[in-house]
């Protein structure tokens, strides 16, 4: 499972930055879009577990991951919905991090991420059943 190992790197080295007071704007847009790059490729593997292709999707890929994710997990109840919402408001703070350059990312806000990829995470890995 490429995507786990990428997503418990990813965290890892968000919060080693993060420890090593590598906290800049630049190093804040740089993690805001690797934290939620690695929360999207979660639900990939999460939906090709349910015999869906999502390396195959061409158009608006983020928004049919997260509605695949919704129809296929959350309404049936094997993903709650605040899991769900995570990965939406990661992708918001990766698109803000990358298009809204007099946006001021702001030490809470970046450490919020990092505790919001690491819930999505655990959840992620006890619907897979490796915790």
């Amino acid at each position: 499972m490429i995507e786990l190992d990428f997503s418990i790197e990813t965290l890892a080295n968000a919060r080693a930055f993060l420890q090593l007071e590598m906290r800049s704007q630049w190093i804040y847009r740089l993690l805001l879009a690797r934290l939620y790059y690695a929360a999207h490729h979660l639900p990939r593997l999460l939906l090709r577990s349910v015999g869906l292709a999502p390396e195959q999707w061409r158009r608006d890929v983020h928004h049919r991951v997260w509605s695949e994710l919704r129809q296929h997990y959350v309404n049936i109840g094997r993903m709650n919905i605040r899991t769900l919402n995570i990965l939406e408001r990661l992708r918001r703070r990766r698109i803000r991090a990358d298009y809204e350059l007099h946006f001021v990312i702001r030490d809470e806000y970046m450490d919020e991420a990092v505790v919001l990829f690491a819930d999505y995470l655990n959840a992620c890995q006890q619907i897979l059943g490796v915790t």
